[in-house]
């Protein structure tokens, strides 16, 4: 039996094919920083949520939250990352 495209698609569970949510974050801070202008902050999660929503995708988030000019840029664009989703050995 061949599994087309579609029917594969919906075996794999929905987490693993989309990005996480705020509400789904485990940590009660969200830190940013960013690699291209050393901006950096830290937001309570449940803040965010009362701004947000629960429902808000982290990527989504954390451009909402940068307001960055280079949000979009393919040369020089924004490098804001969250702190304690990277590894130990980037984050200062």
């Amino acid at each position: 039996m061949r599994l087309y495209e579609s029917e594969v698609a919906m075996t794999v569970p929905p987490s693993r094919c989309a990005s996480m949510t705020l509400g789904e974050y485990t940590k009660p801070m969200v830190r940013l920083i960013c690699s291209r202008c050393d901006r950096k902050g830290q937001y309570r999660k449940e803040t965010l949520i009362d701004l947000y929503g629960p429902d808000i995708t982290m990527p989504d988030l954390r451009h909402l939250i940068a307001k960055c000019e280079r949000h979009g840029e393919a040369g020089d664009a924004c490098g804001i990352r969250y702190g304690d989703l990277l590894p130990r050995s980037t984050v200062s």
